[in-house]
């Protein structure tokens, strides 16, 4: 009876071990992530200064926006300034037509060096 406790135990130790080992290959095994972590925690750290610096490079090699481009049109004809909010208006006190607006026209041209 020895021998068939031998077997039976044999039998049974072979298929706890056999029954893991085929389930476990039916189902593939999630990938380690450990070297994609590994590999963004190795990256050297960019220091303060230097990004500082790079930052303000960019800053200078940009484009400068020209004088136009800071001052936009008002609905009442001024203009104001986009980055100071100063805002000008320009009016003509001599419309066309006035008499005041004739003499001041004929004094500027008799003021004129003739050629």
């Amino acid at each position: 009876m020895s021998e068939r406790g031998w077997l039976g135990v044999m039998a049974i130790v072979v298929a706890g071990l056999a029954g893991p080992a085929g389930l476990g290959a039916a189902e593939p095994e999630p990938k380690a992530v450990a070297p994609l972590i590994l590999n963004l925690m190795n990256r050297p750290v960019e220091s303060r200064e230097r990004a500082y610096t790079e930052d303000i490079k960019r800053d200078a090699l940009a484009p400068r926006p020209s004088a136009i481009d800071e001052w936009e049109p008002q609905p009442d004809g001024s203009m104001r300034n986009k980055k100071t909010g100063i805002s000008m208006s320009v009016r003509n006190p001599c419309p066309a037509g006035d008499i005041e607006h004739e003499f001041a026209l004929a004094a500027y041209n008799r003021s004129r060096p003739r050629r």
